[in-house]
């Protein structure tokens, strides 16, 4: 068996891994980030409560149930969900009107972590065999190392808004609208051609 500091460095290695690449989570957390750091790890906190509720239903109803038959809807539902957000994004007209078009903090990182193909699909697979494998304290310090991640994005971002104000505030919004845009119509594709 695993030594408990070095289950508990694979869990945090994990989290991160699991936060860190850049989707649609990342997007608004930046987003929100702009504003206020709080406003952003509310997001990331929104996000990280929808991995606690699907670490639970894949654990629950993973074996009972094929839940990867409900892939083709998810994609598409994800999809949806990310497009009208960088259309929200795209149609504001400045950083405040951004933010908040973007969603309401902890609630739009909860919708964006339930209906994220990608988050979805994480648990489903690495999730759930690094349950079984190496057990719930590695599971824990995964939390640990989202909540790394969330309170670093957060203040990078905002600190860095701060000084060069106009110049992130405009690199977010490209970045926002481009990400969304791209993992919707990516996650359309992809559940368009599983449902044909």
């Amino acid at each position: 068996m695993l030594y408990f500091p070095v289950l508990a460095g694979i869990g945090m290695l994990l989290g991160i891994s699991l936060a860190g690449p850049p989707g649609p989570i990342t997007a608004i957390l930046v987003q929100r980030s702009l504003k206020s750091v709080f406003r952003g790890m509310a997001v990331g906190f929104g996000a990280m409560t929808a991995d606690f509720i699907l670490m639970i239903i894949i654990t629950v109803f993973g074996s009972v149930l094929d839940l990867k038959s409900y892939d083709r809807y998810i994609y598409v539902l994800g999809a949806v969900f990310f497009l009208y957000l960088a259309f929200r994004i795209a149609a504001a007209d400045d950083a405040s009107q951004q933010s908040s078009k973007a969603g309401s903090g902890y609630l739009a990182g909860l919708t964006i972590g339930l209906v994220n193909p990608m988050q979805i699909a994480w648990w489903l697979t690495a999730g759930l065999s690094i349950l079984q494998k190496f057990g719930i304290i590695t599971i824990i310090f995964l939390f640990v190392g989202i909540v790394i991640w969330i309170f670093f994005l957060s203040e990078l971002v905002n600190r860095a808004s701060l000084k060069y104000e106009h110049e992130v505030i405009l690199g977010v919004r490209i970045f926002s609208i481009s990400a969304l845009a791209l993992f919707g119509i990516l996650f359309l594709f992809l559940g368009i051609t599983a449902i044909v």
